[in-house]
């Protein structure tokens, strides 16, 4: 499953403890998701075999700063409220969404497929 969220924008740049999207996608082998600049990702493998992912971002996670480079999300806000805005956990054997308290703002989150996953690469032209 991967979880996928975007801060509100503010008058001073992103809100930190704001939400304004949210997905939660059922993700399978040779799916794939597009990250849009400023929008945060995290995976968590809830099935019962091992989970494979790539990342084909420039960035380069050597560099001492990668998460300041462009196009890539900040995740220091992440560590500071203690993870995203919703936990998967399990309870009785199943995987659940729990919200994450120390966010102000949340929209409601359901559980969709990949191939509803609505954040598409752009086409390049020409």
């Amino acid at each position: 499953m991967a979880i996928v969220q975007k801060r509100v924008e503010g008058p001073d740049g992103p809100v930190d403890d704001e939400i304004e999207h949210l997905y939660a996608v059922r993700v399978k082998a040779s799916d794939a998701l597009y990250m849009p600049s400023g929008w945060g990702h995290l995976v968590v493998n809830i099935g019962k075999t091992f989970l494979m992912t790539a990342d084909d971002s420039p960035v380069d996670f050597g560099e001492t700063q990668a998460v300041s480079l462009p196009g890539h999300a900040d995740y220091e806000p992440v560590r500071r409220l203690r993870g995203f805005a919703y936990y998967v956990v399990e309870r009785e054997g199943r995987p659940m969404l729990v919200r994450n308290p120390r966010y102000k703002r949340v929209p409601d989150v359901e559980i969709i497929a990949a191939s509803e996953y609505p954040l598409r690469r752009p086409q390049k032209l020409g």
